[in-house]
């Protein structure tokens, strides 16, 4: 009688041990996997990745969305709804930065510089920053009701919405997307990763019909091995 009952206690052990291993599969296979870098970030970390010494942001994509239709300029074609002068002379040398001022008021500065941008397939690549090119347009702040950085956009990125828009509108703000974040705290992130970092400027002009709003995707542009040959050139490696 008691082998009987010693063979029937572990016989519902094993049955019991089974079905829990099969809740537990069956819990993990409805989880959704969370991508690196991919995760809601809080507004403290938002704002902290943001201000890299050696990033530059640069322009890889525009589109123009008014109601339902988007046109989207790749700065590295031709385009029929912006001139050879912004696709060739304007585009191929903004760099973007954020940065900290006195009393740790956000700054927004941009600067010439050449070397990769646009759609192009992420590697190392040569380029120059012209530091006599610097020029602060403003602050950034948070817009506490948009859950969105607000920022002082730069002379470059006011005279392209202006081009795109067609009329006599030349914004003074934008705000950048709560999503893509800003994924890299550093070039050796960057370098380890070795894939692009994206941001969207967004910028909006109120018209007759509507709401236009004018979405600049700007690509992470570092700059290391840094190479200080004279006052108006500074050499180094772009990862982008």
């Amino acid at each position: 009688m008691k082998h009987k009952i010693s063979r029937r206690i572990v016989t519902d052990l094993a049955n019991s041990s089974l079905f829990v291993t099969f809740l537990l599969l069956m819990s993990c296979g409805g989880e959704k996997k969370v991508e690196p870098g991919l995760a809601t970030v809080t507004k403290a970390e938002f704002l902290g990745r943001m201000v890299v010494q050696e990033r530059y942001w640069r322009i890889e994509e525009i589109s123009r969305e008014q109601e339902s239709q988007t046109s989207l300029v790749n700065v590295r074609e031709s385009s029929s709804i912006l001139s050879s002068h912004f696709l060739n002379d304007v585009i191929p040398l903004v760099a973007v930065q954020f940065g900290r001022g006195p009393y740790g008021k956000g700054t927004v500065s941009e600067a010439q510089m050449s070397g990769a941008y646009g759609k192009i397939p992420f590697g190392e690549f040569q380029c120059v920053l012209m530091p006599k090119s610097v020029k602060q347009s403003g602050e950034w702040t948070w817009d506490e009701q948009r859950k969105m950085l607000k920022l002082a956009l730069p002379e470059s990125i006011r005279s392209i919405a202006a081009a795109l828009s067609g009329s006599d509108w030349l914004p003074e703000t934008g705000y950048v997307a709560s999503e893509p974040v800003p994924l890299y705290r550093g070039v050796e992130e960057a370098r380890r990763a070795a894939s692009p970092e994206r941001i969207k400027i967004l910028i909006e002009e109120q018209t007759q019909n509507g709401i236009i709003t004018y979405a600049f995707t700007m690509r992470a542009s570092w700059m290391t091995d840094v190479d200080y040959r004279d006052a108006e050139h500074k050499y180094g490696v772009s990862l982008y």
